[in-house]
């Protein structure tokens, strides 16, 4: 399965440790791709430069670390969310042809978007529970 991470997954994941990082983890092991696009890399690395500033150093270096397969951005308007600063994460998606947007964004989680699904967390955990 083809799992692409919204900027706020990573943060959740690199800098706040926890569930959403162990839940990350676990993927590996299953033969899940983890995809991070361009965009959603450079818009973590702003953000964190930004907010954690005295750490942002320490913060990169755990991303590179992660098994993550970067994917390329696209400049096309694939589809359409209520918040447009989130319109490049969900074409990025489409363009990549993933079968999962995993986020907390709420204008994504309630979205009537249908491919790729978007989940967050607790969703996606629910849905890998069925499988």
């Amino acid at each position: 399965m083809r799992i692409m991470l919204d900027t706020n997954i990573l943060i959740s994941a690199i800098v706040f440790d926890g569930k959403i990082e162990k839940l990350l983890n676990s993927l590996k092991d299953k033969k899940h791709q983890l995809l991070v696009s361009d965009y959603v890399e450079k818009e973590f690395k702003e953000k964190v430069a930004k907010k954690w500033a005295v750490k942002a150093e320490d913060y990169n270096r755990v991303y590179e670390k992660f098994s993550f397969t970067r994917c390329a951005s696209t400049t096309e308007i694939l589809g359409k969310v209520r918040d447009k600063k989130d319109i490049p994460v969900l074409s990025d998606a489409i363009f990549n042809e993933v079968d999962i947007l995993l986020t907390g964004d709420k204008d994504f989680l309630e979205s009537e978007i249908k491919n790729p699904l978007i989940l967050s967390p607790v969703e996606f955990y629910e849905y890998l529970q069925e499988r």
